[in-house]
């Protein structure tokens, strides 16, 4: 399974990597991300954060990443996700959502 995992720039994103050991992932965040790449991961960028387009932006990534789940750790994007549960199941992406220990709680990006 390949997953979409937002603030990839985060210390929770590098910790859910052992989770899901046997998937490939995308670590997602806003603004600048570093471009290494590894075995197990990649970065992408999510461009500026548009709180009026979260949903509509995360659904174009997961679909030009072709990956099969996202998971928002982002406090802000996790209840606009939530409200978008339906429209990503219907492209085959699962939403998972994170633990309330794992959210980042930011509000400027």
């Amino acid at each position: 399974m390949k997953i979409l995992i937002t603030g990839g720039k985060s210390a929770q994103s590098l910790k859910l990597i052992k989770t899901f050991a046997d998937d490939n992932i995308v670590l997602a965040d806003y603004g600048d991300v570093p471009s290494f790449p590894s075995a197990r991961y990649y970065f992408i960028s999510l461009g500026q954060r548009n709180d009026e387009i979260i949903a509509h932006n995360l659904l174009n990534h997961c679909l030009n990443e072709g990956v099969d789940a996202v998971l928002p750790l982002h406090e802000f994007e996790v209840n606009e996700i939530s409200k978008s549960q339906v429209l990503f199941e219907e492209f085959n992406i699962q939403v998972l959502l994170p633990k309330e220990d794992q959210i980042i709680h930011l509000t400027n990006i």
